[in-house]
């Protein structure tokens, strides 16, 4: 029963480094290609590629229509915990002309949300703002 386990186990470290041979040669030649992991914006929560940053001001500015627009078209390229930051900054922006949908954009959050969040005290800021 002893040869048979550790032959089980040299394959089984032979298979481990042949996984680990070509994963590192895929990163290797991945990053020589230049295709490098999202860069972020300094200075802002990660989540956000920096290609996006200017696009994400430029619907900010141009009203709230236009910022729920840019929220739906790039929603899926937007990891937590920017993507919660910006959606809570989209609903200060339509508080004032749209309560309803402020409380239903927390509502929706209010599911993703745990305490240890970065935004979850200005989430519960605008929950008491928006029962």
């Amino acid at each position: 029963m002893r040869p048979v386990l550790s032959v089980l186990l040299l394959l089984a470290g032979i298979w481990a480094g042949w996984k680990f041979l070509r994963y590192a040669g895929s990163e290797v030649s991945r990053h020589e290609r230049g295709e490098a992991a999202p860069r972020y914006a300094p200075g802002q929560l990660p989540g956000l590629p920096a290609a996006l940053e200017e696009s994400l001001a430029a619907a900010q500015r141009a009203g709230v229509d236009e910022f729920r627009r840019w929220l739906d078209r790039h929603r899926a390229e937007i990891a937590e915990p920017r993507l919660t930051q910006i959606e809570l900054d989209y609903v200060v922006r339509v508080g004032g002309r749209d309560p309803a949908e402020a409380r239903r954009v927390l509502q929706r959050l209010q599911g993703r949300l745990r305490p240890d969040h970065p935004q979850y005290r200005r989430f519960q800021e605008l929950s008491r703002a928006y029962p």
